[in-house]
């Protein structure tokens, strides 16, 4: 028994001895006044005889002093003050057990919900979390459920069906959704629009096994974007048909017609875009393939066979329409029907390039390959490439830390993720290729280079497309000159249609698989075993909690890979010290800027600047003029080199 029982029990017993001496010596009728709790509780037996005791005690002090009957009413008296007292403090003491027990039982709930958002967080095995929850119970928390499925409510049976040549569980799109709202701040009520964005790609599960996923995932793009899937399917090849996309089409359909209702108001539901790789693209499109003679997408040309299919054709390309494509007017492109012919929807302008894929993944790495291991002709030296990798490893005490990954060296190429390619093509090729590649190879780059920053870029993409469309068809044309008519495959020959979707949806990023590839790689973690993965990956997103969104606040930062900032007015900044009470930051401010380069056009429109370390001051900044970062690089020029850092994570 814990000492909090024992001492709510010894007051117990001590209330009712009195009161039971009280009575012997009352009249009848005071018994009648008594609580009625009083009145209708039983001593246990060893109460009884220890009350037994207790009357003789009395019985036998007043009988041997013969007092008079005066003072006997004055220990009558006496015990009934005593009486209500120790009735009192049962009372109080009964009251404040109750309080205490539904505090504890508060507790208890509390504790529960943050093990089951902690378990869920981090992925918790459940064997983990069931020995964890046994060995809480046997510290007193014995309110916690015993297992883990109890505490994370996980379904014992899930909605499995045979489709589409896989296994396929659905996730009806509208509870989704409610649920996802639910998760942003009030202020959510005052929107009007919802767009989403949907993503279907190939998830490849294990290394030994053909084994894979195709997830049909959901983008709501609100700040911050929430993603979750609608569908799931699982087995050891693509879907053998469009089976898989019939719920997810029929639902979003309604909803794009009727609305989702929220807060007690109808909101209309938007489909931005379908974000698909090539291969993803032309499944669910049902149309050829990209390696097929009439596998573009986005015109009418027929490609050219150059040991691979090519697109030889640069201007006066016919292009395709939703009209066209509905009435399949050049049948050599379609497959079949689609389930997605039935949204309200444009049917080539709703499925952009994927710039993750077809300019990082495809374009860059491509240049990369040519350069490193191409014909001798275009070849850099292994000497250059040393260099090369070199400048790139300094530069990695440059970048800030809201990049997933720093510059590795060139003799890593094969292992280089998406990111690291962007982070090449974006920032800092321009600096490691300078003074390397010959000076007709580097324009060319840096065509393809500036071109891409101002269609990533929402505020350069307004007014700078048409400039940035002209150096890619500039890129594509004198990389046939530069590297041979192979070069014009299927993603470079993209490279000419991709300023329209930058122009369409305010900035490549707005419409990029960035986002879906690192969720994709959340339901990969989700898979702990090679037996059943779909009902494992069901299974976690059931019992997944997610939390509330909140708006991410950029903090100012003095260390020196992130305390770079451009300013207005060619000015930038290093901050030294954090705000003081007025909200201003101690900054060296850098003036004077000069271009890092002017062909083909002034870097100060790309937001590139290079400073010579004479024109700096230390000065005041208002915190609110800190809000677009830079990475900064220092030469042995004695320059410092500012470049805005455009796209979005």
């Amino acid at each position: 028994m814990s000492s909090e029982k024992r001492e709510m029990h010894r007051k117990y017993v001590h209330a009712w001895r009195t009161t039971r001496q009280a009575l012997t010596r009352s009249p009848s009728h005071l018994e009648s006044n008594l609580p009625a709790e009083v009145q209708s509780l039983d001593l246990p037996l060893e109460e009884q005889s220890q009350k037994d005791v207790d009357m003789e005690m009395i019985c036998g002090e007043c009988s041997s002093d013969n007092e008079p009957y005066l003072h006997s009413a004055n220990v009558e008296e006496q015990s009934r003050a005593a009486t209500w007292e120790g009735i009192n403090s049962l009372n109080v003491s009964s009251a404040s057990d109750l309080e205490e027990q539904a505090e504890d039982d508060s507790r208890d709930m509390s504790l529960a919900k943050e093990l089951s958002t902690w378990a869920s967080e981090y992925q918790i095995k459940h064997n983990a979390l069931d020995n964890l929850l046994k060995l809480l119970q046997r510290h007193g928390h014995n309110e916690l459920p015993s297992t883990a499925r109890t505490l994370l409510h996980i379904p014992r049976q899930l909605d499995i069906k045979q489709l589409s040549g896989m296994e396929y569980v659905y996730f009806p799109l509208t509870e989704k959704l409610q649920t996802a709202l639910e998760n942003y701040p009030p202020d959510l009520a005052e929107l009007q629009c919802l767009d989403l964005s949907f993503n279907i790609d190939g998830l490849p599960l294990y290394k030994s096994s053909k084994t894979c996923m195709w997830p049909v995932l959901c983008a709501v793009m609100l700040d911050p974007v929430t993603i979750f899937p609608t569908a799931l399917t699982s087995g050891v090849s693509r879907p053998t048909d469009l089976g898989f996309l019939e719920d997810t089409v029929r639902e979003l359909a309604h909803l794009m017609n009727h609305g989702i209702h929220y807060m007690g108001r109808k909101i209309k539901v938007n489909l931005r875009c379908f974000v698909c790789d090539a291969p993803a693209r032309a499944l669910v499109k049902n149309i050829k393939l990209f390696s097929g003679y009439f596998g573009c997408d986005r015109c009418e040309q027929k490609g050219t066979w150059l040991n691979r299919v090519t697109y030889q054709e640069t201007a006066d390309l016919k292009l395709r329409t939703d009209e066209t494509f509905r009435n399949q007017s050049q049948i050599q492109h379609h497959h079949g029907n689609t389930p997605l012919s039935h949204l309200p929807i444009d049917m080539v302008q709703s499925f952009p390039i994927d710039y993750m894929h077809q300019a990082c993944l495809g374009v860059m790495k491509r240049l990369l390959h040519i350069w490193t291991r191409g014909d001798r002709v275009v070849r850099v030296s292994a000497s250059q490439i040393t260099e090369i990798s070199a400048r790139l490893r300094s530069l990695r005490k440059c970048i800030p830390s809201t990049f997933v990954r720093k510059p590795r060296g060139l003799e890593e190429l094969d292992r280089w993720k998406a990111t690291e390619f962007r982070q090449f093509l974006l920032y800092t090729g321009k600096i490691v290729l300078k003074g390397i590649l010959p000076d007709e190879m580097y324009l060319h780059f840096l065509s393809f280079s500036i071109a891409m920053i101002i269609l990533v870029c929402p505020s350069l993409v307004q007014d700078h497309s048409k400039y940035a469309d002209e150096l890619l068809h500039y890129f594509v044309e004198k990389g046939r000159n530069l590297y041979g008519q192979e070069f014009l495959v299927y993603n470079t020959r993209a490279m000419l249609h991709i300023a329209k979707d930058a122009e369409n949806f305010g900035g490549l990023e707005n419409c990029s698989a960035f986002m879906f590839e690192n969720y994709l790689q959340t339901l990969k973690r989700m898979v702990r075993s090679g037996r059943n993965p779909l009902i494992q990956v069901a299974r976690r997103l059931e019992e997944k909690i997610e939390q509330k969104k909140t708006t991410t606040v950029d903090k100012i930062s003095t260390k020196t890979q992130d305390s770079a900032y451009v300013l207005s007015g060619g000015q930038c900044c290093e901050v030294l010290q954090l705000a003081d009470k007025e909200q201003r930051v101690l900054c060296h401010v850098y003036s004077k800027p000069e271009p890092l380069f002017d062909s083909p056009c002034m870097t100060f429109l790309i937001g590139a600047y290079k400073y010579k370390r004479k024109h700096n001051t230390i000065s005041w900044i208002s915190k609110t003029e800190l809000t677009k970062h830079a990475i900064k690089i220092s030469t042995e020029e004695r320059s410092e080199i500012f470049l805005s850092v455009l796209h979005e994570f």
